[in-house]
């Protein structure tokens, strides 16, 4: 349904003849120089500054990302690796965990080891290095001459501990923050321990592939090939697209992905209808990633890891993860019905809601829903094993859910993530104490009163030469959004129904038409809007391409 939105919401820049002369100056349309004035970058802007806008260059700011003192440390180990040497890989269970346990198994494969790779269970065992894990590995007898860690172990101390005393070589590849012991192992990349602000930006697999390329670990065009696997994961954990760096890996693997998509993905996109000529951020953000996900968050990981080392009946094997990712939406359904309905376990409680039949392994993509729609810091929780909880945190911007938890780290079983988001363990019968400490907290907790930036634009004067000018500011995500349009309203509204349903309407504004999805409820409103919010993007069909502009709000006045 398409929502409505209060004026005060909203913050609209209205361009004005200045911007006009920044067009000519700048030499790009006057839609592009609106895009890059609401991001700073004025008429006098200084090349560099605009650079890190328009199309930032790949190699150029690789220059600029230092990582820390231990990545030449990480060299030198990596060198030492010979063929036939054991190496194995711990990764973690979302995409940028696969993905950059992925790009590792791959580096050491051209080395000429002997590659294997291990991510924990989501429910039974849950985020992070465990000793238990490493004491497997020693244990059974196989060599290991090398154990990378990817996505986690900053701060899995006895992880680390435990592998020392047994006598293996830990690398660890991290980019999650650090706020209390740190690991002791041979050599620890986190940009966020001793990197600089540029690289702390990147997501685990960002790290990984950024070390390898500045320490020409392995040939510069087998890398760029490789590129998709960290586009993957830079759009799937959402780290901010504000960063050139971040934009420029977007773009560069998403071209990757489309000239010579992997057998796997092929064949992912082939089960889902979606032409890899046209993969964008949003088709990766909207249909891949959510399934690469629901293999870890409903079975085990190694069903997306199988995507990427194809063996069998490939199309059989993404056939799997479509119809895993479509009972995750069922179930994500039913938990925000739950939600919505007040029939969680707790629901008399405002931010931590709790629900003995939720599957945990979904709850964070619920979360992140309700924190969105309610504007207020959500956790959700649910029985993860007989004795322990898991429970997943999701906060609006000015809130840091990793200092939260960070606060209560003496009650939990284990606990990590970032600023935005977050997950943790608790055993079962502190869980109610927890509960009553994180509700106290969350409630105090202030988010920033924020307002979405939106353009002044008028639906007759956007072309797609145009908005394929500014689809240079792209790819679009976190500090980077993709750019929200206003137009006035300027009377009775001018709509008819649209699909085989009607449940999808059009609405004619300017001499254009908004498709407006699951908007049939405007049709029979006796409301009128103070204006449209809308967002152009482009639609391929049968070999062509058009713009479209999509109806999102209707903004009401607040008197």
């Amino acid at each position: 349904m398409i929502a409505s939105c209060p004026e005060e919401k909203l913050r609209v820049w209205a361009p004005d003849e200045s911007i006009d002369h920044m067009a000519r100056k700048l030499n790009c349309s006057s839609f592009m120089a609106s895009l890059l004035w609401m991001r700073g970058v004025d008429v006098d802007a200084a090349l560099n500054e605009r650079e890190k806008w328009i199309t930032p260059d790949l190699a150029g700011w690789l220059d600029g990302a230092e990582l820390g003192a231990d990545a030449k440390k990480a060299c030198d180990i990596w060198a030492g690796i010979k063929e036939g040497d054991n190496v194995v890989v711990y990764g973690d269970y979302d995409v940028d965990g696969i993905s950059s346990t992925s790009f590792m198994l791959e580096l050491a494969l051209l080395k000429g080891a002997r590659v294997r790779y291990y991510i924990p269970h989501r429910y039974s065992q849950g985020y992070g290095f465990h000793p238990s894990v490493v004491k497997a590995i020693a244990g059974k007898g196989c060599k290991c001459d090398l154990l990378v860690v990817v996505d986690c172990g900053t701060q899995n101390a006895e992880a680390a501990l435990e592998a020392k005393s047994s006598g293996i070589p830990v690398l660890i590849f991290d980019h999650h923050l650090a706020r209390e012991r740190i690991a002791s192992c041979d050599a620890l990349i986190n940009p966020h321990v001793d990197g600089n602000e540029l690289s702390r930006d990147l997501c685990a697999a960002g790290v990984v592939w950024c070390w390898a390329w500045k320490n020409e670990i392995a040939p510069r065009d087998w890398l760029l090939k490789r590129l998709d696997l960290t586009a993957l994961a830079t759009v799937a954990d959402c780290v901010p697209m504000s960063s050139p760096l971040n934009r420029a890996i977007v773009r560069e693997g998403i071209a990757a992905m489309r000239r010579s998509p992997r057998e796997g993905l092929c064949a992912l996109m082939r089960g889902m209808d979606l032409d890899p000529a046209s993969v964008d951020s949003d088709s990766l953000a909207m249909r891949i990633i959510p399934c690469l996900n629901a293999a870890g968050r409903l079975e085990f990981a190694d069903l997306a890891m199988k995507l990427f080392f194809p063996k069998g009946n490939v199309d059989e094997q993404a056939g799997k993860l479509i119809d895993l990712n479509r009972r995750r939406r069922d179930m994500s359904t039913k938990i925000i019905n739950d939600v919505d309905t007040g029939t969680s376990s707790n629901a008399h409680y405002k931010h931590v809601l709790f629900g003995k039949d939720w599957p945990a392994g979904v709850l964070s993509s619920v979360a992140s829903h309700v924190c969105a729609s309610r504007d207020v810091p959500i956790v959700l929780a649910a029985p993860a094993q007989p004795s322990l909880i898991r429970g997943t945190l999701r906060v609006p911007v000015g809130v840091d859910a990793e200092a939260i938890l960070s606060t209560l780290s003496s009650d939990l079983a284990s606990w990590g993530g970032h600023r935005m988001a977050a997950g943790f363990s608790v055993e079962a019968g502190k869980w109610e104490e927890v509960r009553d400490k994180l509700e106290a907290l969350l409630s105090d907790a202030k988010a920033e009163d924020e307002k979405e930036d939106i353009l002044y634009w008028s639906p007759a004067e956007l072309d797609i030469t145009a908005w394929k000018d500014a689809e240079r500011l792209g790819p679009f995500g976190v500090g980077n959004p993709h750019p929200r349009l206003f137009c006035a309203n300027k009377g009775r509204i001018n709509a008819e129904p649209l699909g085989r349903k009607g449940n999808h309407i059009r609405v004619f504004v300017e001499g254009r038409e908004l498709l407006g999805f699951s908007g049939e409820h405007l049709l029979y409103s006796d409301f009128s809007p103070s204006g449209w919010v809308y967002k152009p993007r482009v639609n391929f069909w049968r070999c062509s391409e058009s713009l479209q502009l999509v109806l999102e709000k209707v903004v009401v006045s607040g008197s």
